[in-house]
């Protein structure tokens, strides 16, 4: 069960109004309203019982980066991952990939595919739509349900904001750091009880250029283009909204297997592209709300959500490009329900606010690949033979593999004293995993699993100002169709599909405190995180031999554990026209591989932090900003970090950067900002990244708001 909720629509289409002004300074922004950590109210940041970071991104945000991952790079508790230039995975509190649920308004990004690392999908969302992005740092299973254990990452989408009845919104930005624009035009009409809605974005990258004489990282650059509607209606008690949006990128390189560690010598493979990387997601969502103890708030969502993945491989052999090159292509259709509705019953004279639902998503994958003779250009479909005597295509996945989810959640929020408030929730989840692997590699695989999860928090109020909140939580991952299916060789040996894998579990505590002031506020969380039956590749046997053709066959098995503690900080103050702003995060992490020996835990972010002075130009639309982003050396490394051709020996080196910005924002709608970032062209990359970061450069962006009546 999650202690994350899901976005209510009622977010969603009544649109809470986000001031889009560059120069907008608050300094109480613990008193910000959230929705994903209750799933049925917003509540206040500093009253919740969970961690909570939240961007709000301006055209500085957007404008400053390239993907949707750099929107997270200035939140306390947030690492940025990224594999390539046109990637970004995000880490909470050391887990990454499919220990992350990552949502679109509410609807799960997370399908059976996922693996321990990708960085693709965060990418698929346009990052000209957001309106703002809601994480819950810690395991977040009783309300969201697998996946959860990291944390949340709930993206909330608005594609046009209205100003007046037809309006129109041009915005844009370049950066001299690839070559990069990006461009989108939206536009809307809104009425009483209705509004429409669309956009549409072209964006265009070149190859990165990092910081010091190390010359443009090719192949890095991208293209991809974006387009989205909504319609919305309000009658009373009910609000209907329709949401239709699509985003896809082309010739994505995942660097890291072009080159070794900053390219002294040839990686892998000669070509390695993600063609398209993209993403689909149409959902119409029904709010009823009568206000009533009994039924406060009833929320029922019909969604569909497509995730396109193509692959093209070509080896390196000897120095040279193989003759043969690899093409994979995966569709996972996800078709999914969820009910999520609020009540407000008396218990023992005390008013209880209850948040309760079902979900269901149910995966569908095609699958399919072929081998393409360069020399003739003749194909070979990649199939296997099946135990009926046909056979099955495969791409990274066998064809016509399938996968549901169920889930039933309850959760609880109830005043104790007049300054002490209690939540509890519990979630039961049913998993069916099926595919055909092929007869060689254990033909029909199924797997099935149940989780019941809960969660107890508290929040104190020792003053008006003060809270204190204490969480206990336990997170879950159901095994899904890439830790089952898994075939193909690996070092020693070959992957086998293992169909007796079980869910990975965890329970978590946590501690913060906050201080929400006129002109001062902070948080600050402590916790510990224990992880078991950690899937993990080792030794095992098939069909009672440890051999298959001659080699040593490895299996994903429940072997691991995990034990994860640190500490995540964030400040605000303000001194007149002068703003600080600083966030920390200090993670430490050991694990219990298959070995038996206690090792760092991999891919563990730094210590590190970031740091801004604004100041607004008194009674002028001006701001300056200065920009700090820092982390020290990463040289606490597991096993699978030394094999991990993106971290160098010694580990991933700290690094300080520095970046100023000018804000404008200008009479009739049009806000303006430039930046000068990376000042003295440190070359550095984040930890576990497989691509340096953008050296000296400067960016340019612009959103134009305008009326058309």
């Amino acid at each position: 069960m999650t202690v994350t909720a899901s976005i209510l629509t009622v977010a969603a289409l009544s649109a809470v109004q986000q001031d889009t002004s560059t120069v907008r300074d608050t300094v109480v922004f613990l008193a910000e309203y959230v929705v994903s950590g209750s799933r049925a109210d917003e509540i206040r940041r500093i009253d919740q019982p969970l961690a909570h970071s939240l961007a709000s991104p301006t055209v500085v945000d957007r404008a400053s980066g390239t993907v949707t991952a750099h929107l997270l790079r200035e939140l306390s508790g947030v690492h940025v991952q990224q594999t390539s230039a046109g990637q970004g995975a995000v880490v909470l509190r050391g887990m990454v990939g499919n220990q992350v649920l990552m949502l679109v308004n509410g609807v799960p990004m997370n399908n059976a595919t996922y693996r321990d690392g990708p960085g693709q999908y965060l990418a698929t969302i346009d990052p000209e739509t957001i309106e703002r992005i809601e994480v819950v740092r810690g395991p977040a299973s009783v309300l969201y349900g697998s996946d959860a254990q990291g944390g949340v990452v709930n993206v909330i989408t608005r594609p046009h904001p209205h100003d007046g009845p037809r309006s129109v919104r041009l915005s844009g930005n370049v950066s001299s750091a690839d070559g990069a624009y990006r461009a989108r035009v939206s536009g809307g009409i809104q009425h009483e009880h209705w509004s429409v809605t669309a956009g549409g974005t072209l964006t265009s990258v070149g190859d990165l250029n990092p910081g010091g004489d190390l010359g443009p990282q090719n192949p890095t650059g991208f293209d991809a283009e974006g387009v989205d509607a909504t319609a919305r209606l309000w009658l009373g008690e009910h609000s209907l909204a329709a949401v239709v949006q699509h985003f896809a990128m082309h010739g994505v390189p995942r660097y890291d297997r072009y080159v070794t560690f900053r390219a002294p010598e040839p990686g892998r493979d000669a070509e390695h592209l993600f063609d398209p990387q993209a993403r689909q997601l149409a959902y119409v969502r029904h709010v009823f709300g009568s206000g009533t103890r009994a039924l406060r708030t009833l929320e029922t969502t019909v969604s569909l959500a497509t995730q396109r993945e193509g692959r093209h491989r070509t080896r390196l052999v000897d120095g040279e490009p193989d003759t043969l090159t690899t093409h994979w292509r995966d569709d996972v259709l996800t078709p999914g329900l969820s009910i999520v509705g609020s009540s407000e019953p008396v218990v023992a004279h005390r008013p209880v606010t209850l948040t309760w639902g079902a979900e269901w998503y149910h995966d569908m994958l095609t699958s399919e690949g072929f081998e393409e003779n360069r020399l003739d250009s003749t194909r070979t479909p990649l199939e296997r033979p099946t135990d009926d005597g046909g056979t099955v295509r495969v791409g990274n996945f066998p064809d016509g593999a399938t996968a549901n989810r169920l889930g039933v959640f309850v959760a609880g929020e109830t005043s104790l004293t007049g300054f002490l408030r209690a939540s509890v929730g519990l979630r039961w989840s049913h998993f069916r995993n099926a595919a055909d692997v092929g007869t060689a590699f254990g033909g029909a695989v199924q797997n099935t699993s149940s989780d019941l999860t809960g969660q107890l928090g508290l929040v104190a109020t020792p003053a008006e100002r003060w809270r204190i909140a204490a969480r206990v939580a336990e997170g879950f991952r159901a095994p899904n169709l890439y830790d089952l299916t898994r075939t193909g060789p690996v070092p020693g040996g070959v992957a086998l599909p293992n169909p007796d894998a079980r869910p990975e579990e965890s329970v978590s505590g946590e501690l913060s405190v906050r201080y929400s002031g006129p002109d001062a506020a902070f948080d600050v969380t402590a916790y510990y995180t224990r992880v078991t039956d950690f899937i993990d590749r080792v030794p095992g046997e098939f069909q009672g031999d440890t051999l298959f053709d001659g080699e040593r066959v490895f299996q994903g098995q429940n072997v691991g554990t995990a034990r994860i503690r640190g500490v995540e900080a964030e400040a605000i103050k303000t001194f007149g026209p002068l703003r600080l702003r600083a966030g920390l995060q200090y993670t430490y992490g050991d694990q219990t591989p298959a070995s038996g020996v206690e090792e760092p835990m991999a891919k563990i972010p730094p210590l590190g932090g970031f740091a801004t002075v604004r100041w607004s130009v008194p009674a002028r639309p001006f701001a300056v900003e200065y920009v700090l982003r820092w982390a020290t050396t990463q040289d606490r490394l597991g096993s699978r970090d030394l094999d991990d051709p993106r971290i160098p020996p010694g580990g991933t080196k700290g690094y300080t950067v520095h970046g100023v910005r000018v804000l404008a924002d200008l009479p009739s709608g049009l806000e303006v900002a430039a930046g000068f970032e990376n000042v003295f062209d440190r070359l550095y990359r984040t930890h576990a990244s497989g691509v340096d970061a953008a050296g000296r450069h400067v960016w340019v962006g612009a959103s134009w708001m305008f009326s058309v009546d």
